[in-house]
């Protein structure tokens, strides 16, 4: 390596150095904030009934009642509304957010206690422990006991998706709270609809809303793929997206796909595919299960969908704990499925990239001349695409420790993905 490409790196180095410094910076002040917000708190309690509380305001209800939402869960202390309105004055912002602000952060430290201390020791950005305070605020204590156990798993990995948060949350309420949780299950499936609105720039097409039963649209979905990959074999040279509206269309006039030249299906006609996961005491207590990329549902669901589809497949119970090996590259089903359920995503720094759609990397390079038992759990991780490639081509390398993967760029930096479990 020459004098000036040794130097762009050192400099490249510090710069990054910078970045990481700064944005320690901000995080730990931010964490301060939400610190200083309980202390003052802490300064305005409801002690008696001349005390004003904080409060939304209330919402009249379709039966006539009149309600309000909690400003924080049950169990967090009161805020009088003098120190909000204090507090709104002071960072300049509307009485709305300060209430919001208050609110979170008071669900947060009372009652998510794992997360707050994730933010605290700045492993946990804070304002997506708000994201999750701000769905739990609802729930029970035994409920938000839950999802804080769970989150801060996650958590532990410096992120918490939306997708994560909600998910979390929905199976803590079908657990806790089933008759609220099928509720939600039953309105939402009463909000069915499909609605056309002519597009105002053009007549020439129009937008189609539709909500649907979640295993219907799955079908319809790969009904419409399998049927636009038909046309272009049979020719259409439009762009998957347009044959897929195409393919839409045609369904309208289910004669004209009957009346289609089709070849002869060299495969079992396509059913939506769900991955279900139900623990023992789930089917003890029938609370919910979880159904992978989708969240949290009650058995009563589940069991409707099983009753409307063909064919139904149950996963033994894996061994998450083997260590058995194999002496070829591809893993056998059973060890791709471990990978997968115990990684969960992409194993790169901050990636989120769900793990079904990764490739299942060998973590020391295989060997076709190497010695036996190379493809292992120990010795597989999943990447994406991307980051399989940065890996193999790029200069980054890693290895899985006790505590999580280890990684180090190509600049030298060291990086930390913790185990989930």
């Amino acid at each position: 390596m020459s004098d000036s490409a040794t130097l762009l790196d050192l400099d490249a180095k510090h710069a990054l150095e910078s970045v990481v410094r700064e944005q320690r910076i901000v995080a730990r002040a931010e964490a301060n904030r939400l610190a200083a917000v309980v202390a003052f708190c802490d300064c305005h309690p409801v002690v008696d009934d001349r005390d004003i509380a904080a409060a939304w305001l209330a919402d009249a209800c379709l039966d006539g009642e009149v309600a309000a939402p909690p400003l924080a869960g049950e169990g967090c202390p009161e805020v009088t509304e003098d120190a909000v309105h204090e507090l709104s004055a002071a960072l300049g912002i509307s009485h709305h957010a300060a209430l919001g602000l208050v609110g979170q952060t008071l669900e947060l430290r009372f009652r998510l206690p794992r997360l707050w201390r994730l933010v605290q020791d700045l492993t946990l950005p804070a304002w997506q422990a708000l994201k999750a305070a701000e769905h739990t605020i609802p729930l029970s204590p035994e409920a938000a006991g839950f999802v804080d156990r769970h989150l801060a798993v996650a958590g532990r990995r410096g992120r918490l998706t939306g997708q994560t948060i909600t998910s979390t949350v929905g199976l803590a309420e079908a657990r806790f709270e089933p008759e609220k949780a099928r509720a939600r299950e039953q309105d939402a499936m009463a909000a069915r609809g499909v609605w056309f609105d002519i597009s105002p720039d053009t007549p020439a097409t129009t937008d189609v809303y539709a909500r649907l039963d979640t295993l219907d649209a799955q079908g319809l979905d790969e009904t419409v793929s399998d049927l636009a990959t038909t046309l272009g074999r049979l020719g259409d040279q439009s762009p998957l997206d347009t044959r897929r509206a195409t393919a839409l269309g045609m369904l309208a006039d289910p004669q004209h796909v009957l009346d289609l030249d089709l070849p002869t299906p060299t495969r079992p006609v396509s059913t939506p595919t769900l991955y279900l996961h139900v623990d023992a005491d789930q089917l003890e207590t029938g609370s919910a299960g979880s159904i992978e990329k989708l969240g949290p549902a009650t058995l009563a669901l589940i069991a409707d969908w099983l009753e409307r589809v063909g064919r139904v497949r149950v996963q033994p119970v894996l061994d998450m704990a083997s260590t058995e090996a194999v002496d070829r590259h591809d893993p056998p089903d059973w060890m791709h499925t471990l990978v997968v359920l115990r990684d969960k995503h992409c194993v790169f720094p901050g990636c989120r990239t769900d793990a079904r759609s990764c490739d299942l990397d060998h973590i020391a390079p295989y060997d076709d001349h190497g010695p036996p038992g190379q493809t292992s759990p120990a010795n597989l991780a999943p990447l994406c695409r991307r980051h399989h490639n940065r890996k193999t081509h790029h200069g980054w390398r890693y290895q899985r420790t006790d505590t999580g993967y280890e990684w180090r760029s190509p600049l030298g930096r060291e990086h930390l993905v913790p185990h989930l479990n």
